[in-house]
């Protein structure tokens, strides 16, 4: 086939899937008549599928400081991603550069770590990668830096060295400090802990590799949850090796863990019943936004927005290189006004702890949400003014929603957690029923099994995603021998005339 040939088809596919003329917005509706003696249907109203797509929740970001809000709608601005997805980025670079040496003062007794965990639900092409790169900007050209330098630095450790009389004490080798994982695994993880940076960065777009990896193996689940929770509380960790020097001391590490995985992940990440039972989904904060593929048309990019994004970098770029340099630690405490509105919020999510309440069954998340809404208060103070030492009333308060609404996604995601994927298939056929079908017309399964989703065009995936719409009232089974688009059918059906 000729170059000329390919760009041919290749528009040809391209114009089937572009919009609609106003003629084409009235889909007709495909009569269908039944056989003799069957009255007239009578119709419910039908029912959601339970949490087979993205909870309709909007990230709060009028909650993020008035720096982070800017950034986040610059880069969701750029990438036509949603915004959840740029804010998770986002504070996530934040807690990497600017709180990885910092503590925030907790409803406890002690200080906590500012950093946190945060974790992406989205799908393949919501731009999630394109989101993180820009979010990470400064800190990825901060790595090549570091990494340029070191290679000029062991090249000079080696001149040095090779001039050296043959008696004399050769000095070591001067070490790269390594602070960020990308393919995570736990050997990943203590290796680069080892370099001596004192923090960790555990950031992956594709955390299929982790879910699906040696460190998630039914052997290996445990210990790796384990250490991950251990990380995120600002424990010490011991783990002596036969075949390693030392002893295994592994000191307190401030950890920020960023990862993405597409849905197809949730059942195995909030539908185990280990990693829910052990802890550390409870130090993880998740969002799943609603997709906004299919309304993303190309625009250019805003100036401003551009000059916002490169401002980001730049900051991030330059606390990531001042947390490298100076080691020593810092705290923020709560003011009273903000101690106060911490306590009414762990007192508000304390009563909905009790048997039959809302947090119930989500109880190792909610406890922690007044520590989650600390440390990300710290975030977002931190964001504004690197040398502050107190946390206001409005900044505990902006935490305090954003934290709601990740208490929302977890419990959303734990119930979706528990559907098996018939429903997800179930989800994407009434969709595409809804798309190219008038409300109460008629069809048959041919129509599925060579034009329908991709995962029901067979015949035992589409038989089970039918089940479950007629169980919600979204589609009906004719009787046999229904005549549709002229002809009988054998298994013939009808989307609700109040789809």
């Amino acid at each position: 086939m000729s170059k000329f040939s390919i760009i041919q088809s290749f528009q040809r596919v391209i114009a089937r899937g572009r919009p609609p003329h106003d003629a084409e917005l009235m889909k007709p509706t495909t009569r269908v008549k039944l056989p003799k003696g069957e009255g007239k249907m009578e119709w419910p109203h039908p029912s959601p599928l339970p949490h087979a797509e993205a909870p309709a929740t909007d990230y709060p970001v009028n909650c993020l400081s008035p720096g982070l809000q800017k950034v986040v709608q610059a880069i969701s601005n750029k990438t036509q991603a949603p915004e959840a997805i740029a804010a998770q980025s986002v504070l996530a670079v934040v807690s990497l550069t600017m709180a990885s040496h910092a503590k925030v003062r907790t409803l406890g007794t002690s200080l906590a770590n500012a950093a946190c965990y945060f974790v992406l639900v989205a799908l393949s092409g919501e731009r999630k990668s394109a989101t993180d790169k820009w979010a990470m900007g400064g800190v990825n050209r901060t790595v090549l830096e570091l990494r340029e330098q070191h290679a000029v630095r062991l090249k000079e450790h080696k001149e040095h060295v090779a001039s050296l009389e043959r008696s004399a004490e050769k000095p070591q080798a001067p070490v790269c400090p390594n602070f960020l994982v990308t393919e995570p695994t736990i050997e990943g993880a203590f290796k680069a802990i080892s370099s001596g940076a004192g923090f960790l960065g555990w950031f992956s777009d594709e955390a299929a590799m982790f879910f699906g990896g040696h460190s998630m193996s039914q052997e290996k689940q445990a210990l790796t949850c384990g250490i991950l929770s251990k990380l995120w509380d600002g424990s010490f960790i011991s783990r002596p090796r036969a075949t390693q020097e030392g002893d295994g001391y592994v000191p307190p590490t401030p950890t920020t863990v960023n990862m993405m995985f597409q849905p197809n992940l949730i059942r195995q990440a909030y539908g185990n019943d280990f990693m829910l039972g052990q802890g550390i989904l409870a130090r993880v904060l998740p969002a799943w936004p609603q997709s906004k593929m299919g309304s993303r048309r190309y625009r250019r990019s805003d100036p401003a927005d551009d000059g916002l994004i490169v401002d980001f970098q730049n900051a991030t770029a330059g606390a990531l290189r001042k947390s490298l340099e100076e080691s020593s630690e810092k705290s923020l405490e709560l003011s009273e006004a903000a101690f106060a509105v911490c306590v009414a919020f762990h007192d508000a999510v304390e009563d909905e702890l009790g048997r039959g309440k809302w947090a119930a069954d989500i109880g190792s998340f909610a406890a922690k949400a007044p520590e989650h809404a600390c440390r990300i208060a710290a975030l977002l103070t931190l964001y504004e003014d690197q040398e502050a030492t107190e946390i206001t009333e409005d900044m505990m308060n902006n935490a305090v929603e954003i934290v709601k609404y990740h208490l929302g996604q977890f419990k959303y995601l734990c119930v979706a957690g528990t559907n098996e994927d018939a429903v997800s298939h179930a989800q994407k056929l009434l969709d595409w029923l809804k798309t190219n079908l008038a409300p109460g017309s008629g069809f048959a399964t041919e129509i599925i099994l060579q034009n329908g989703p991709v995962t029901t065009r067979n015949r035992k995936a589409m038989d089970q995603a039918l089940a479950i719409l007629i169980e919600y009232g979204w589609v009906a089974k004719l009787p046999d021998g229904t005549v549709v688009g002229g002809k009988k059918r054998r298994r013939a059906y009808m989307l609700n005339p109040k789809a």
